[in-house]
């Protein structure tokens, strides 16, 4: 057997892995923003995984509860599963890859039976875990992507669909940003008592007018160069496509791993076809402050949140510290962004910001 320490921030996940066990690929793609360590002894983590190789699933499991671990409007992504609860055990198959993972509350452990296909279910049981920790420690979870240049970083939010990613690359590819979070952003307060933010990894899944404007990244998204969608898809939300986050880390450069910086701007695009893309400064702190209220992305209460009740909410014991961080985050320079979403100047920078 083989043991380490999976860290993000303060949570912790121990890992022991049987022989044979594969997490390869999970951890590969949790490494922009995890870092792997020896076992310190004197840590408690919050949760043990106990990591076998994929074993065949239970003769009843077509009796369990259907239930998705995610559901996405992409194949790629939905992660169908079977559930089954027995007081503080809780048992889920996940029907397309086998891979099984046996909660135990009580214990803080989870049994986890996983091969190559199944790297995709592991992320998601790590994502979800760590994510509902970092909230039951006060952490402000936003539906919002983020970018870093210098230490400071911009908060790019907004509905599903509204152009966050097409902003987002294009800071990255013109004004020296690189990408923190390309799903969700979390807030906290760092070592020094400061609203920080901080990246989150999940697969690039992006649209074909944001895919088809870069160099190289139709291939990477395994898209052909004579590819030609079906008329209102480039700017559709549910016109997606999942990319390879290996070929597109190598095409767009990731933030250090760790990093947690202020927020500078705020930016809430609303991309779609038009003549030229604009900025208008969003001048009221409130105002922000309700939009940024609106988009708060509990890992407890969204529609698949419940797939697994193996972390319990301590969400409403940190209400006044994630308001307080809403509150610091609407002061920053915010600005909503309409049309094909290319920038040619930052406005933020232009009014004066340290940046430039």
């Amino acid at each position: 057997m083989s043991f380490f320490d999976l860290i993000y921030r303060d949570t912790v996940l121990r890992f022991i892995l049987q022989p044979g066990a594969d997490v390869a690929g999970a951890l590969a793609f949790l490494s922009t923003h995890f870092r792997v360590e020896n076992v310190d002894a004197d840590v408690t983590p919050m949760a043990t995984l106990e990591v076998a190789p994929l074993a065949p699933p239970p003769a009843d499991v077509e009796l369990w509860e259907s239930i998705y671990v995610r559901r996405s409007a992409s194949e790629f992504f939905t992660i169908p599963a079977r559930r089954r609860v027995e007081g503080n055990a809780e048992f889920v198959h996940c029907t397309k890859t086998g891979t099984q993972f046996n909660f135990n509350r009580s214990r803080s452990t989870v049994h986890v039976s996983v091969g190559a296909a199944g790297q995709l279910d592991l992320v998601e049981l790590i994502r979800d875990v760590v994510l509902k920790d970092q909230e039951n420690r006060g952490g402000a979870v936003l539906h919002g992507i983020a970018a870093e240049r210098d230490g400071q970083s911009v908060l790019i939010t907004g509905l599903k669909g509204a152009g966050k990613s097409t902003v987002l690359l294009e800071l990255v590819e013109h004004h020296g940003y690189r990408i923190m979070s390309g799903d969700k952003t979390l807030a906290v307060r760092d070592s020094d008592g400061r609203t920080v933010l901080v990246g989150w990894p999940d697969y690039p899944h992006l649209g074909y007018a944001t895919i088809s404007k870069y160099s190289g990244l139709k291939g990477i998204a395994g898209l052909s160069d004579d590819f030609v969608p079906e008329p209102g898809f480039e700017f559709s939300p549910i016109g997606k496509f999942a990319v390879n986050p290996a070929g597109f880390r190598e095409r767009f450069p990731s933030a250090d791993r760790g990093q947690e910086v202020p927020a500078h701007a705020i930016l809430f695009p609303r991309i779609g076809a038009a003549d030229e893309t604009t900025f208008e400064l969003v001048s009221e702190s409130a105002e922000v402050l309700r939009r940024l209220r609106e988009l708060d992305e509990s890992p407890f209460t969204g529609k698949h949140s419940g797939w697994t009740g193996f972390v319990q909410s301590r969400r409403d014991e940190h209400a006044a510290e994630r308001e307080a961080l809403l509150r610091e985050l609407s002061t920053a320079s915010a600005w909503d962004v309409r049309g094909p979403g290319d920038i040619t100047e930052i406005p933020w920078a232009r009014a004066g910001a340290a940046l430039d």
